[in-house]
């Protein structure tokens, strides 16, 4: 779409360059201008036509009568539509190529201001008598990259639905003060959305830094609670070996008195026996198991339990 604004402001130079040459000097000369730019097939934007004297020269006073429209006409070419040149008087008559220019230059208004844009509105708005003379004309836009769009007739109702419009629609003068107020009121919500979000980020940044704060702390004290159970836990491991040792001689030095007391002969009872050696213990009269040869004088005036041996059934 961009590349065919760019030919249509190509194709406008030479009676740009008209208008400014030095023989643009009679209305029927500049007038001759006008039908020829608006006659052209690739021509579809005007603005800077318009600005130059010699245009503007025909709405003077000085200027015959018969030539004060070629002004008005091509003001509708550039922002008008086909609508306001029926309902505007005295204005030359158009040629065909003149009518199939502006129907499609209408058709570019259209686009972007009839929601949905039906067959009938579009017929009404072009003055065109059949469906095929519509089809036709938006087909000749279609080719011509002016606008992006689909023909629906079987749809209710039939509709041409557009998707892209070429911006080739010059802008009309007293719509600027708008324009400027429209994107001035943008450039403010703008500026608010901005400002509303570096706020945001400051915010952000600033929560990010107090966590950082924190996560630091919290670390230092980790490690600080860490090393001191360490430490602690270094000094009761000492402490308890140190108790452990003594435990383990006193544990000795008990063992080495008991064996002083003369007892070496081994006594059984079944107390003594936790696990199933596979006898029976009868506590009746039996064998004697001693642990050695002369224990019998060691076990004088003793009686010890005896343990007889049976095998278990």
């Amino acid at each position: 779409m961009d590349q065919t604004h760019t030919r249509a402001l190509e194709a406008l130079q030479p009676f740009v360059h008209l208008a400014n040459s030095n023989s643009a000097t009679s209305p029927r000369f500049i007038a001759n201008i006008v039908t020829n730019a608006t006659s052209s097939p690739h021509t579809y934007v005007f603005a800077e036509l318009l600005e130059t004297p010699t245009i503007q020269a025909l709405g003077s006073p000085d200027t015959p009568a018969e030539y004060h429209g070629y002004l008005k006409l091509l003001e509708i070419f550039a922002w008008g539509t086909w609508q306001e040149y029926q309902a505007t008087p005295n204005l030359p008559k158009l040629s065909s190529e003149q009518t199939l220019k502006l129907r499609l230059l209408s058709l570019l208004t259209l686009s972007t201001t009839t929601k949905p844009l039906t067959y009938s509105a579009l017929m009404t708005a072009l003055s065109l008598p059949t469906t095929s003379d519509l089809e036709s004309l938006v087909t000749t836009a279609i080719y011509a990259s002016l606008i992006t769009a689909r023909l629906s007739p079987a749809s209710d109702p039939p509709t041409v639905k557009v998707t892209a419009v070429a911006p080739l629609r010059d802008v009309q003068p007293q719509s600027l003060p708008k324009m400027i107020t429209l994107l001035t009121e943008w450039e403010t919500r703008c500026g608010d959305v901005v400002s509303d979000l570096e706020a945001e980020i400051a915010r952000v940044k600033n929560n990010a830094a107090k966590r950082r704060v924190k996560e630091q702390e919290y670390q230092t004290l980790l490690e600080e609670a860490v090393k001191q159970r360490a430490e602690n836990a270094g000094n009761s491991g000492a402490g308890s070996g140190r108790g452990g040792k003594k435990g383990v001689f006193g544990r000795l030095g008990a063992a080495a008195a008991a064996a002083g007391t003369g007892r070496n002969k081994r006594e059984f009872s079944a107390d003594d026996v936790d696990e199933d050696d596979g006898f029976w213990d009868i506590n009746t009269d039996g064998m004697d198991i001693d642990e050695g040869a002369g224990s019998s004088s060691r076990a004088a005036g003793s009686r010890h339990s005896k343990r007889i041996l049976g095998k278990k059934s």
